[in-house]
C-alpha cells in the first residue's frame, strides 16, 4: 500500500514522502532498538519506532526501507528529513504510541488484503 494512501487511512500525518510519492509498503516491524531494526529492514518493511536518528536514516539508506514512522509525535530533524527526501524514505508520525500505531497498521493492511 501507498505510505500516502496508509497515512490518513491510519491517522498518521505525513512529514515527507521523499522523491517518490508512490512509496510503498506492504508489511509493519516495531522496534526501539536499532539492531532489532536492522534485523527486520527491507524493501516492503514500514518500520515503526521511537528512535528517531540519524543512525536509522542510515539503515533505511542502505536497506532501502521505503518507509518509517515515528511514534508518540516525536518529530524528525533537518537532518533526517533531508536525509529521507534524499533516499526517498517516508516519514510518517504517529501521536499514539507503539503499540497502538502498530494495531492501526495491521489493520489498514489486513483490509486492503481482504478488499471490500
Amino acid at each position: 500500500m501507498r505510505a500516502s494512501d496508509l497515512a490518513p487511512r491510519a491517522g498518521l500525518r505525513v512529514v515527507t514522502l521523499g522523491r517518490n510519492p508512490n512509496v510503498s509498503a506492504d508489511q509493519v516491524y516495531a522496534g526501539d532498538r536499532i539492531s532489532d531494526l536492522l534485523n527486520a529492514a527491507g524493501e516492503c518493511i514500514l518500520l515503526v519506532t521511537n528512535l528517531a536518528s540519524a543512525q536509522l536514516m542510515r539503515m533505511a539508506e542502505l536497506l532501502d526501507v521505503p518507509a518509517i514512522c515515528l511514534v508518540n509525535e516525536q518529530t524528525p530533524d533537518d537532518n533526517m528529513l533531508r536525509t529521507a527526501q534524499e533516499h526517498a524514505t517516508a516519514i510518517l508520525v504517529s501521536s499514539a504510541g507503539l503499540f497502538e500505531t502498530c494495531g492501526r497498521l495491521h489493520r489498514c493492511l489486513n483490509e486492503e488484503e481482504q478488499g471490500p
